[in-house]
């Protein structure tokens, strides 16, 4: 495995761990691929420290998140030099019926991991709720075939 190829598992490992970590309703083990002073932002709301990111994900997964379950895919991860790298990820999340939370099917996720002492760890995590909108043109709509892979 090269350096590049085993960066890029522990990173995706990182994603994996915050799902298993929503999905057992377990903010602690979530939080635990968080920097200490890591920025969180959802929709405007932001938080800072991944003592607060544990607090916040232990509050809603025992109320409005309750049950439900997320999954994710990576979608990219760019390196900007050996030790931090972009990732775009998406979150699917399901109540336990199969319906959609507050009607959201997904949500889009960008990322900033980085490395220090041969650990991995998200910095910044900003999550956002797509905004459905018609193409502004054809730049765009060769943008949107290229992300579906068309």
């Amino acid at each position: 495995m090269t350096e590049a190829s085993g960066n890029e598992t522990a990173i995706r490992g990182l994603i994996d761990t915050l799902v298993a970590g929503w999905n057992a309703a377990d903010a602690g083990k979530l939080a635990s691929v968080f920097t200490a002073d890591a920025d969180f932002t959802i929709s405007g709301r932001r938080t800072r420290g991944r003592e607060l990111i544990a607090r916040g994900h232990d509050e809603i997964l025992r109320t409005i998140y309750r049950g439900t379950k997320n999954s994710a895919e990576v979608e990219s991860i760019r390196f900007l030099r050996p030790d931090g790298a972009v990732v775009d990820a998406t979150f699917m999340l399901r109540n336990q019926d199969g319906s959609l939370p507050f009607g959201i099917a997904h949500t889009s996720a960008g990322i900033i991991a980085t490395e220090e002492g041969g650990v991995w760890s998200i910095a910044v995590l900003r999550n956002m709720v797509p905004l459905a909108r018609p193409a502004a043109g054809p730049v765009e709509s060769a943008t949107q075939e290229t992300a579906r892979g068309s």
